[in-house]
């Protein structure tokens, strides 16, 4: 997967030092120097990895207003706050809001590639499981990996479609019901 991470900054230096760590590890980077370029980069294509100053002097927003308006408009998209003037109530807020991760200024190179490995995986991860989740759509209340199981989820696959209606019997507590909201919902 190529990866697209974003580098938000007030501090040109640090833009282009995070920017060439990551890229020397193979990763696709953009950066943004204020709160206006960072929404405008992430509305015009959603990275896989957002790195966020907390500060970001002389900008409209700071990065914990930032963060919650990607949080509400970009759920579930990774966000590690930077900060060289950070401490613990600040890093407890910026998790409570959603951030992946807080890191203080100055940083080492292998704790930053480490970060935004772990994040990128999560989000894969993520990303996979909202799949996995669709595609098993209303099977994944049935529960069981038997043959009957496997039977029974074909036969509502086969049935569900059809606009007719369906007779289903079966002793009391054998998940007729179950069976009959998985063919309505399928």
């Amino acid at each position: 997967m190529a990866t697209d991470i974003l580098i938000v900054d007030d501090e040109a230096d640090i833009r282009e030092l995070v920017a060439g760590i990551l890229s020397d590890e193979g990763h696709g980077v953009r950066t943004a120097k204020d709160s206006d370029e960072a929404l405008a980069a992430i509305a015009s294509r959603r990275p896989h990895l957002v790195f966020l100053d907390i500060w970001l002097q002389g900008s409209r927003l700071d990065g914990l207003q930032v963060l919650e308006l990607v949080q509400k408009q970009h759920k579930g998209l990774p966000v590690v706050m930077i900060s060289g003037h950070g401490n613990i109530e600040t890093a407890v807020s910026a998790i409570k809001i959603g951030a992946y991760d807080f890191i203080e200024k100055p940083f080492k190179a292998d704790r930053l590639v480490l970060v935004a490995e772990r994040a990128l995986e999560a989000y894969q991860l993520r990303r996979e499981l909202s799949a996995l989740r669709q595609r098993a759509g209303a099977f994944d209340r049935i529960v069981g990996d038997s043959p009957a199981a496997h039977q029974l989820q074909q036969l509502i696959a086969r049935v569900a479609p059809v606009n007719s209606r369906v007779l289903i019997t079966g002793a009391p507590g054998s998940g007729k019901e179950l069976a009959a909201r998985c063919i309505h919902e399928a």
